[in-house]
């Protein structure tokens, strides 16, 4: 009887831990910037964290759009490399969801569009015009629907290992580019492509980087 009183006790005080430690890396899953920009943050209705890879750079930062992380605003069009941190590890900067991704299976061609982004009335799709900026904007206001296609073109062998990239915009012929500086928040455009690998901010992998994740403005997997 004694030891049946011994093991009910420390499967109490296991339960407990184990509560109060969900519930520590809950708070620090938190994302407050994030969340205030949209009415509402619910995680119960939310697809599985897997559901939407993150397009990540060859140096492991991510590409991100408005609502993807707290270095982006949610009314600003631009898309970003921004800095990889890990959900539970920042309460100030996270990034959530990643990038939906459609293809057209006769044209070869893919359209990415930002997961995240429920408050822009479709301004969602990573699409490059003809003066070669990369913004977000909405299917029905392209000019061309070529805007928003990207090919896929394999790297040189010694860096196929690593998964990566290069996207070829259909619109100008250019590519998916990093544009390297002093920032923390780099602007991601287009420039003419290198395809031995000798520009490696050309290179991109879609991958997971969050066993959990949040999503905003109150309106779910329409």
């Amino acid at each position: 009887m004694e030891r049946l009183r011994v093991s009910l006790y420390l499967m109490i005080v296991l339960s407990i831990f184990h509560t109060n430690f969900d519930g520590a890396n809950a708070t620090k899953l938190k994302s407050d910037k994030l969340c205030s920009q949209c009415s509402n943050c619910e995680s119960k209705q939310c697809p599985a964290s897997e559901a939407y890879p993150h397009m990540t750079a060859f140096d492991n930062t991510l590409i991100a759009g408005a609502l993807q992380s707290d270095f982006v605003d949610s009314d600003d069009r631009g898309v970003y490399s921004v800095p990889d941190i890990k959900g539970g590890e920042s309460e100030e900067y996270n990034a959530y969801f990643g990038w939906k991704s459609t293809s057209g299976s006769t044209s070869g061609y893919h359209r990415f569009s930002n997961y995240m982004d429920k408050c822009s009335e479709g301004q969602s799709y990573l699409t490059v015009d003809k003066n070669k900026k990369v913004r977000l904007r909405s299917l029905s206001s392209l000019e061309s629907l070529a805007e928003a296609d990207w090919k896929s073109i394999n790297p040189p062998k010694k860096l196929n290992h690593q998964e990566v990239r290069f996207w070829v915009s259909h619109m100008t012929g250019k590519c998916l580019t990093i544009f390297p500086g002093k920032k923390i928040k780099k602007v991601v455009g287009v420039a003419e492509c290198k395809f031995d690998g000798s520009n490696v901010n050309q290179l991109f992998a879609f991958r997971f980087h969050y066993h959990k994740a949040f999503c905003c403005c109150g309106v779910h997997n329409n």
